[in-house]
């Protein structure tokens, strides 16, 4: 794979040149520093500009152009980097060497014609269009309470700090979607050009410099920004006293979430250490200390897991448990950290975990999201590559695992508890 970057006056081209696969794929990412109150309607108009344009008024008129180009797909998501917002638009298309002379143009230009030409008249989005829209996104705000494990970990996290970032709904709320209108929400959209950053990401077996060309030609966004983004955000612990909250609901059963801060890990630990850590702790596979000593030994849930979170410095345990179990978990889970603190696993255990992570890093060189996901973190953090990585995970000690361990605090604990477990 060959990298290469093109600097261009309103956004910058990440290109990835391979002949490994049979398709294409094109990321255009807009980014800029989170803001709550812009959640709701971010979801809004990123579903709405890949739903129809001027050109295909209906949505029926985009899913057969789509099938003209050869089954292309072209749709949207948005997600958050530690305090950084991005909105994606995400097109996939085979590899013009597939298709007639004009392929190529006609995919490339289909995206930016969604983008620049949205369906809007008289400064207003179509009414049918963003009526489609608010209702999806209702159906999914609304679903949000139906999953006792999201609610729990989104409350743990609230909990812990409702101002961080982490505590945030991305999928929004009612109230802010009640105010989106045709108008605030064409509004919206200039501000999207005008406020946000945008990287274009590329992979596939194209000439890179003849696409850099013709995306400068459909581009139509002169606004250029240059202050640098971080994507890290440090949550501020005031005192080390664990905080405990509780909450009981109409459930069959009960959910436990412990929230850890991490304590200025190095980008060592950060990049490297911390997935050996945590794929020995609680990730990985049915043998992690979190599974042996709550599950297999002692019988207590079907299923624990820990979720490091690495830009928001926070690791995450949760598990489904009977609520009489409450204490005995925590404590369990409690005893898992101490005995990674104190370097209760063997060499073995270490070099599984780094063999575990070194195949998770090479198959994710067969999937073009990895990969333009991996370029992406590379650029806003200076993440390393995966082939990087590969090279140097397998340097991790298990000292350097102990250590890290040691960085790992306490700082929430909360308890879902269900009201109608054994009905």
């Amino acid at each position: 794979m060959t990298y290469k970057k093109y600097n261009n006056d309103s956004y910058n081209l990440y290109t990835i040149k391979t002949d490994k696969f049979k398709t294409c794929q094109m990321e255009i990412v807009f980014y800029r520093k989170l803001n709550k109150e812009k959640i709701t309607i971010e979801n809004v108009l990123s579903d709405i500009l890949v739903h129809s344009s001027l050109k295909y008024p209906k949505r029926k008129y985009v899913v057969e152009h789509l099938e003209d180009l050869y089954n292309a797909n072209f749709y949207s998501t948005t997600s958050r980097v530690g305090n950084i917002r991005t909105i994606n638009f995400i097109y996939n298309f085979i590899d013009p060497i597939y298709a007639d002379k004009s392929y190529l143009k006609d995919v490339i230009s289909f995206p930016f014609e969604m983008l620049f030409n949205p369906n809007i008249k008289n400064d207003e989005f179509d009414e049918r269009s963003l009526k489609i829209i608010k209702s999806r996104v209702y159906a999914d705000i609304k679903s949000i309470k139906e999953n006792p494990t999201r609610y729990a970990l989104k409350k743990s996290l609230y909990l812990t700090s409702k101002d961080m970032p982490s505590s945030y709904e991305l999928v929004g709320n009612i109230k802010d979607l009640n105010k989106i209108n045709s108008s605030n929400l064409f509004s919206f959209y200039n501000e999207l050009f005008e406020e946000y950053y945008c990287d274009i990401y590329l992979i596939g077996n194209l000439d890179m410099d003849k696409v850099n060309i013709m995306i400068k030609n459909l581009f139509k966004n002169d606004i250029i920004k240059t202050e640098q983004l971080n994507p890290y955000y440090y949550l501020k612990n005031n005192n080390n006293k664990t905080i405990e909250y509780s909450e009981k609901d109409n459930l069959n059963q009960s959910t436990l979430v412990c929230i850890y801060n991490l304590d200025n890990l190095s980008s060592f630990e950060q990049n490297y250490v911390f997935y050996i850590f945590n794929t020995i702790y609680g990730s990985g596979s049915l043998t992690n200390k979190l599974s042996k000593n709550l599950r297999e030994d002692n019988s207590l849930c079907y299923n624990v897991s820990s979720l490091y979170q690495k830009y928001d410095n926070l690791l995450i345990v949760y598990t489904g448990i009977d609520a009489k179990n409450k204490r005995k978990a925590l404590n369990l889970i409690k005893k898992s950290l101490k005995e990674m603190i104190n370097s209760k696993f063997n060499e073995d255990d270490v070099d599984n975990a780094i063999k575990y992570n070194i195949n998770i890093l090479k198959s994710s060189l067969d999937n073009q999201d990895s990969i333009i996901d991996n370029y992406f973190f590379n650029i806003i953090s200076n993440s390393p590559l995966i082939n990087e990585r590969v090279e140097v995970i397998d340097s991790v000690t298990k000292k350097d695992i102990s250590n890290l361990a040691k960085k790992i605090k306490l700082k929430t604990i909360f308890f879902l508890e269900a009201n109608n477990e054994g009905n």
